[in-house]
């Protein structure tokens, strides 16, 4: 079989599966070939070993059956960033690169030289402000695999990362005074939600947290004796504004949009 019959015979079992079943197909073809998606079009004719044909389109029935196309790739992108990803990791969504923004503008504006990323999973948040300011980073996560794959990316990018294992803030309690912000972007999607097949592939306990999506914003506040004159910046799901607006207890409160109009970060500074 040629990569001209085994590109075109990918993307046919692709389409309706995927709305971009060409660049999938390729994007698998490369993963298993090792050659670039440009050293794969331009050599159309040449013979692939029935090996490598059989892992392809295997790879693409998992595709075509709702297996994350990351995971397959073993590759994602965020903030400009080629990232490692591995099954049992959570994936950076795009949105999330507005997250960083707003931290990366916050460190600009009120000098801020400590930050932790509590929940870092691939390091995606942790990563790239480090490589984008000259704060000093802790990340922190109760996933193993995820704090090794965060550190394999922190190394390979060139980002210095402090990782530490643990929940919430139990892993920054020794020096907690030198944080200024805390960034996160936990787990906040309802028990009840209804969700794609290749979402639910992802860690369960990176994704929800409870009946209202909300259990782990009760429990990170409940410290929030730990947290007087430190910044917060966190992403929710639109739909849980009302309860965020509470937080204004605790400080001032300011909300932002993510790139495609909704309300899904806040800023709070603690008094």
């Amino acid at each position: 079989m040629t990569l001209r019959e085994l590109y075109s015979l990918s993307k046919k079992m692709l389409s309706g599966a995927s709305d971009s079943p060409g660049t999938e197909a390729l994007l698998v073809l490369s993963a298993v070939t090792g050659l670039t998606k440009e050293r794969i079009l331009l050599s159309f004719e040449e013979q692939i070993e029935d090996e490598f044909s059989k892992r392809v389109l295997d790879l693409v029935q998992l595709r075509h059956d709702g297996f994350p196309l990351q995971y397959i790739t073993k590759k994602c992108h965020f903030y400009g960033l080629e990232l490692c990803i591995e099954q049992g990791v959570f994936i950076p969504r795009i949105e999330t690169e507005v997250l960083v923004d707003l931290v990366l503008e916050l460190i600009e504006r009120e000098k801020l030289k400590t930050i932790v990323d509590i929940g870092t999973g691939s390091g995606a948040i942790a990563v790239a402000v480090a490589l984008n300011s000259n704060c000093e980073v802790y990340a922190t996560d109760i996933n193993e695999k995820a704090l090794l794959l965060a550190q394999k990316n922190a190394q390979r990018l060139g980002a210095k990362i402090n990782f530490l294992k643990g929940a919430f803030l139990e892993p920054v309690r020794p020096f907690i005074d030198k944080i200024d912000l805390i960034v996160s972007n936990p787990p906040y999607v309802s028990t009840n939600a209804t969700l794609s097949k290749d979402v639910l592939e992802e860690p369960l306990d990176a994704l929800f947290a409870g009946e209202d999506g909300l259990d782990f914003y009760r429990q990170f506040f409940k410290e929030i004796s730990l947290l007087e004159n430190k910044h917060v910046v966190m992403e929710f799901s639109p739909e849980q504004r009302d309860w965020m607006e509470k937080l204004s207890f605790f400080g001032k409160v300011s909300f932002f949009h993510d790139q495609f109009g909704k309300i899904r970060f806040f800023h709070l500074k603690i008094k």
